[in-house]
């Protein structure tokens, strides 16, 4: 038990730091629950940019990516591979952007069976990537959003470890302290929600803040990961000396093969081809059967001109640390553990809501004393 002035300053510290940054913790906790599942909202929304001919997948990428760029000439970005919730090919298109603003991509649908343009939209500006935004960014992307978030999940993690402090209950109550009783007062009841609440998602909620802050914050993180793996220098990813101009390319089929065969035990998610910044192929992987939502599990750099691996950043080729920085995003949203875990996050996500007004419900009760 903390000394009485102790424990009345980390009662003021964690009743102040809920009611200020609460709303915002509340937003992004509801908004997390809703993008756990948003590819799945996503496609129940809209089923015609979906759903193909046909269960075969038997057109090519260079096809997919003319069929993509006669839709719309603008460069390609990323190149998304059919799965079990996406069951089409996604080209998602760079469209230039103001400075500052959020990049502008576009998606043009493919269907794997026949290679048939099924729609195209605004992809940062649909409904559910729209909700991802919020969560992500607050819609705020000029203003720090992203940072704000990062603020929020500190916010978070504070919130969760004094609440602990402040819960944790004398010997042979514990049970007491973590269930609803019945047939007792509003502010009783109340308080059973609050401590109730706050233990049973406490050890989600701790995941979810500390992954969420490596998310937004990679350098305040990874001298962290360092200390028990350290990760791998982050290397340029480019072939360095390119040969002569004229050397021709191999096609985008050519690379999927050679990737696929670097990789045989693992499943094609993504590929990004060349940019200006970036003269390499990157090919990303997930393993067999994992669960959709891990969309990939890391990925391997090639020559564009001779197919060699430039970089390999698949988890059989990573220290601890670089997988730990490169799973943070499917521990944040539960996908490394399945199904359960999204459900377990997706849970998660209301304890905030809950734990924000049983809370303001105990400040306002107790205020006039």
């Amino acid at each position: 038990m903390l000394p009485g002035r102790a424990r009345h300053a980390l009662l003021w510290a964690h009743r102040w730091l809920g009611l200020i940054g609460g709303i915002v913790v509340v937003l992004i906790g509801l908004t997390g629950s809703f993008i756990v599942f948003y590819r799945e909202i996503d496609v129940a929304l809209n089923p015609a940019l979906y759903t193909p001919a046909g269960p075969e997948q038997k057109v090519a990428l260079s096809k997919v990516m003319r069929a993509a760029a006669a839709a719309d000439p603008a460069p390609i970005a990323t190149i998304l591979a059919p799965d079990r919730t996406w069951p089409v090919w996604i080209v998602i298109h760079t469209h230039e952007t103001a400075p500052g603003r959020y990049p502008s991509r576009w998606t043009t649908m493919v269907d794997p069976s026949n290679g048939t343009v099924l729609g195209r939209r605004d992809y940062v500006n649909a409904f559910a990537l729209k909700i991802y935004r919020l969560h992500y960014t607050l819609l705020l992307y000029e203003w720090w959003g992203k940072e704000l978030v990062g603020v929020a999940g500190f916010v978070l993690l504070g919130l969760a470890i004094s609440g602990l402090v402040l819960w944790w209950p004398r010997p042979g109550l514990f049970w007491r302290s973590v269930s609803v009783r019945k047939n007792v007062s509003l502010l009783r009841l109340v308080l059973d929600v609050h401590g109730a609440t706050g233990f049973w998602a406490l050890f989600v909620l701790l995941g979810i803040s500390i992954t969420g802050v490596g998310l937004v914050f990679p350098d305040l993180v990874r001298p962290i990961v360092s200390v028990l793996s350290q990760p791998t220098p982050d290397p340029s990813r480019g072939v360095e000396m390119p040969p002569p101009a004229g050397t021709p390319l191999l096609s985008a089929d050519a690379i999927a093969q050679i990737a696929q065969a670097a990789k045989p035990g693992l499943a094609i998610a993504m590929f990004n081809p060349p940019t200006a910044t970036r003269n390499v192929w990157r090919v990303q992987f997930r393993p067999d059967g994992a669960d959709p939502a891990v969309r990939a599990r890391g990925a391997i750099w090639l020559d564009p001109w001779s197919g060699a691996v430039v970089h390999d950043g698949t988890p059989g080729a990573m220290s601890m640390g670089d997988r730990y920085l490169a799973e943070q995003l499917w521990l944040h949203n539960g996908a490394t553990l399945g199904l359960a875990g999204r459900l377990l996050v997706f849970a998660a996500g209301f304890a905030p809501l809950a734990l924000f007004v049983s809370g303001l419900i105990m400040w306002l009760k107790r205020r006039p004393r």
